[in-house]
């Protein structure tokens, strides 16, 4: 049976078999959706830029949205968690979720000899203000840790017992602290929908994951220097060590 809108209209008015629109009598296409009208022998393909698209529930058009596969934008050597138990990560960043990949030093000799180069380096700097401008200008796209843009993504967490998968949808907000004076550990704090994380960036590569994550998380991620309080031994047995 058809609708009551259309029970009232004339029997041989004719509607879009795709869309439902009135077809305008001796038509070719559909003046709505821009499809073909069965029996009318187009000789004229109908302009791709006429092709129906999803319409939502209050009517208003959409383009769809086409799901590509995901990939990895961005790979962040060296972060810890712990202080007197340690956990090694490297951070894999996706468009839908970061993933803290764990690695250990005693077993995985490619990391922890590309770990021990970059202490080298640091023990070549005297200053530690040098230092964090050394390691802030450091090419972190090259090292053993690039191995994993070869692998299955789904497969690198999977991997590793211990390591860590947060959707990028959970993420409230990333705050990255940088030190700016009296380290070269910067740190990150990531509040999202189940719990909240911190983790060590070592090696001053604080304004670096800023980088990778602001074209991830736009506005939910934020970075700022540290701003010292304490200073010399008082500062180390206190742990006060910032305002």
């Amino acid at each position: 049976m058809l609708p009551a809108h259309r029970s009232s209209m004339n029997s041989s008015q004719k509607f879009c078999t795709v869309c439902g629109a009135l077809l305008v009598s001796g038509t070719r296409f559909c003046g709505q959706c821009g499809s073909p009208v069965p029996g009318q022998n187009p000789t004229d393909l109908p302009d791709t830029s006429r092709t129906a698209v999803p319409r939502t529930a209050q009517g208003s058009r959409e383009s769809p949205v086409q799901a590509g596969p995901e990939q990895i934008t961005g790979i962040v050597p060296f972060i810890e968690h712990g202080l007197l138990s340690v956990i090694y990560y490297i951070l894999i960043v996706t468009p839908q979720r970061l993933i803290f990949c764990t690695w250990n030093p005693d077993t995985d000799e490619a990391m922890s000899e590309a770990e021990d180069v970059v202490m080298q380096e640091s023990c070549t700097i005297s200053e530690t203000t040098d230092e964090i401008a050394y390691f802030r200008a450091k090419d972190w796209t090259v090292g053993p840790w690039q191995r994993y843009l070869s692998m299955p993504i789904d497969t690198i967490a999977a991997s590793a017992p211990g390591s860590i998968s947060i959707p990028v949808s959970s993420i409230y907000e990333v705050n990255i602290i940088c030190e700016n004076r009296a380290s070269t550990q910067d740190q990150m704090y990531i509040e999202g929908s189940d719990r909240k994380h911190t983790f060590d960036l070592m090696f001053s590569q604080g304004p670096f994951v800023f980088q990778l994550l602001r074209p991830v998380l736009g506005e939910k991620v934020h970075m700022a220097e540290h701003l010292h309080k304490r200073h010399g031994l008082d500062r180390l047995l206190t742990g006060q060590e910032y305002k």
